[in-house]
């Protein structure tokens, strides 16, 4: 296997243009037989340069070169030999190598610069042409923001053949982050197809930290070419009064007689973002949309707006090789399993796994991992981080602070569960208000799964501080493990003949069980904990769960014989 090159490296990525239509108008059999010349083309003209394939998607491909001359050779040669519309961008930069390839921010600049182009087009970005420009011919393209929301950045072509405008950024005020995007391609394209198909508007939801802006930000910039009459941002955290909302987006667009007047039937994409704290608001944006045919809306929010052609988008966790490249990338080391346990600690919520990241200047990753259990306050942000994230403590707190009493005792209270908890479970132990819970749902503190309510762990620290104030965490702790023992008295009554069902109910609150189980150990409630034991071994058994079963999980009952007071009072020996 050929070694990455190392240091200072060019990166070439190339694809067809319109791939999708040439196959519609040559058929599957020919279109085959061009690709798989446009392959070896390609091939020939890297190996002969000394690139190196990193990676091949369907028709593109992803190469690196020890060096920018060669890097444009090849790239050159190819160009005179394809057939097919092959659209090429090279960028030179120092990228971080891991045992997994090439992280950074370079890699994702040249795809964004090859995605700029059209076929038989070969971008060079400013890097690259400084190495090259003496011995080629290059035509200054002039400054140009890539879709990635980058600054602005000189874009340089090989020849001096006449192409249509780049696909790149112009008609927008979106901001610039100081940061690359890492990951997320999957839900960028769902975000942008749904905006480009029959829904107008589109709500962004999740918890603090989530990533909503990020991800809301690189689709509305990926939607740029649909929208020419521009793509614009409009901030809304630090507005209180809902009846502005449409004045901060009139001075966004540069209205000066109204939003929907400047509007018209312009085709225009606007990002209403941070809205949770003005939804008395929303009505008027289906007004709006009706008033201007070709606007498009996307939205964040820590809840829905719940308005006439609303299509909500719940924005998930990274996943987990996602949430490994973002805190390598930003701490500039290499992945490891303490890395990815890290990560998995932080729920994978963006905002955690940066803060994290910012920490690795006196901390290595296995000293957060130990000191995770004050995660709330050991995460901080920079001094010019918005002050909502500055802390993982404040992104929550701000969600906190919109809701009402009933909410908040709620909240507090759902965090006595461990792993979640159905909803017979909250309404037995919480006093559970089903409209109340569903609003905590809404404002995406709770998550709801199937037949399952629960909370990513950074959310329920923050909770179990609040039960810890409300002075009722005793009392809910005990209602807790008086309806897990009942849970696991009724299953073994009625765990005969076909006992699945209760054995699955069983795994799916199995860490609410132990946290009952130990919650009585430490509590000295001998009794209750060797009941406990004794309804739980059959599941034990039937799961696999033998060391559980053997020695329990603090070894307070007997190893072998337990003896297991009934529903009804009467002792009974289980072996």
């Amino acid at each position: 296997m050929v070694e990455l090159p190392r240091g200072t490296v060019t990166f070439l990525f190339t694809d067809i243009e319109g791939s999708t239509r040439l196959l519609h108008e040559l058929g599957a059999e020919c279109y085959a037989s061009r690709l798989a010349e446009h392959r070896r083309v390609l091939r020939e003209a890297f190996e002969r340069h000394g690139g190196v394939e990193v990676d091949t998607q369907g028709d593109a491909f992803f190469v690196a070169f020890a060096t920018a001359p060669a890097a444009l050779e090849a790239a050159c040669e190819a160009q005179q030999k394809l057939e097919l519309p092959v659209r090429m961008g090279l960028h030179t930069g120092s990228p971080l190598m891991t045992a997994e390839g090439y992280v950074g921010t370079d890699v994702h600049r040249a795809a964004r610069i090859a995605a700029a182009g059209h076929g038989r087009q070969v971008l060079v970005s400013e890097p690259t042409a400084a190495l090259v420009r003496d011995a080629v011919d290059l035509t200054d393209l002039g400054a140009h923001r890539l879709k990635d929301l980058s600054a602005a950045e000189r874009i340089y072509q090989l020849g001096e053949a006449e192409f249509p405008p780049l696909k790149t950024l112009y008609r927008t005020n979106l901001p610039v982050p100081v940061t690359a995007f890492v990951g997320r391609e999957q839900e960028v394209a769902e975000v942008a197809s749904i905006l480009s198909g029959d829904s107008r508007l589109v709500t962004l939801t999740g918890p603090g930290g989530t990533g909503k802006t990020r991800l809301a930000l690189q689709a509305a910039g990926a939607l740029a070419d649909t929208h020419p009459d521009g793509v614009w941002w409009v901030p809304l955290a630090t507005l209180r009064e809902p009846d502005l909302v449409l004045d901060r987006a009139a001075q966004a667009v540069g209205a000066n007689d109204g939003l929907a007047a400047h509007v018209g039937d312009q085709r225009m994409l606007l990002l209403l973002d941070n809205f949770e704290q003005l939804v008395e608001a929303a009505p008027r944006l289906p007004e709006l949309l009706a008033a201007c045919p070709n606007l498009r809306l996307l939205v964040t929010s820590r809840e829905l707006l719940r308005v006439q052609g609303e299509t909500g988008y719940a924005v998930p966790p990274l996943a987990d090789p996602e949430a490994v490249e973002l805190f390598c990338a930003r701490a500039r080391i290499e992945p490891d399993e303490t890395v990815a346990e890290l990560c998995r600690r932080l729920d994978n919520l963006p905002l955690a796994v940066e803060l994290a990241a910012a920490r690795t200047s006196v901390l290595t990753p296995t000293q957060i991992v130990g000191r995770l259990s004050g995660q709330l306050d050991l995460l901080k942000g920079g001094r010019d981080a918005d002050p909502r994230q500055q802390t993982l403590r404040a992104t929550i707190e701000w969600s906190h602070d919109l809701l009402d009493d009933s909410e908040r005792q709620l909240f507090a209270r759902l965090a006595v569960f461990r792993g979640g908890c159905t909803l017979e479970a909250a309404e037995a132990v919480g006093d559970a208000d089903l409209d109340i819970l569903q609003s905590l749902v809404d404002k995406s503190l709770v998550r709801h799964t199937a037949d399952r309510f629960w909370m990513l762990e950074t959310i329920r620290a923050f909770a179990l501080e609040r039960l810890r104030e409300s002075g009722e965490e005793a009392e809910l702790q005990g209602m807790h493990s008086e309806h897990y023992l009942e849970l696991a008295e009724a299953a073994h009554s009625t765990m005969v003949g076909n006992p699945k069902p209760w054995v699955d109910r069983l795994e799916a609150e199995h860490d609410n069980l132990r946290a009952a189980l130990d919650r009585l150990e430490t509590a000295g409630d001998r009794e209750r904990a060797l009941q406990m034991a004794g309804a739980l071994h059959r599941f034990w058994y039937m799961r696999g769960h033998f060391r559980e079963g053997r020695d329990g999980s603090s070894g307070c009952w007997p190893p072998v014989t337990w003896r297991r007071r009934s529903a009804r009072g009467r002792s009974v020996e289980q072996r």
